[in-house]
């Protein structure tokens, strides 16, 4: 696992944009949620995801909003332990001080995940978007 998209799949999947800004934007919010919390020693910056959620979604209105929350949540329905492991790998391409997706939003950590992996429940939950 790398911190090269070009090598990563994951990481570059999930470096793609989406058709739509605002998915985008909630996808991007969705993963830096997920890798700060569930990638060892990683740590969310609030006030940095606040500040990109405001400036990318401040003027959407709540059917625009729960369109692109579902397009959204619709690109992140098989995230599994593979996925998480190599996200958690390049948090410092997407998130780090330089990132692509949102600056400074993860601290960087061990680069692996926090719990071991299940063989009988592979897939994490995300949390619906719920606009805050």
């Amino acid at each position: 696992m790398t911190n090269d998209p070009g090598t990563n799949y994951f990481l570059n999947k999930y470096s793609a944009s989406l058709n739509d800004p605002a998915s985008t934007a909630i996808r991007n919010i969705m993963l830096a949620r997920v890798v700060g919390s569930e990638c060892q020693s990683s740590r969310l910056s609030k006030a940095k995801v606040r500040a990109y959620r405001n400036s990318m979604l401040g003027s959407l209105s709540s059917d625009a909003m729960k369109a692109a929350a579902f397009a959204a949540g619709s690109e992140l329905r098989n995230f599994d332990y593979e996925t998480l492991a190599h996200l958690c790998a390049g948090i410092d391409y997407q998130f780090g001080p330089k990132g692509v997706l949102i600056a400074g939003a993860v601290s960087s950590g061990k680069g692996e995940p926090r719990y071991p992996y299940d063989q009988r429940n592979p897939y994490i939950r995300l949390p619906d978007f719920t606009g805050k």
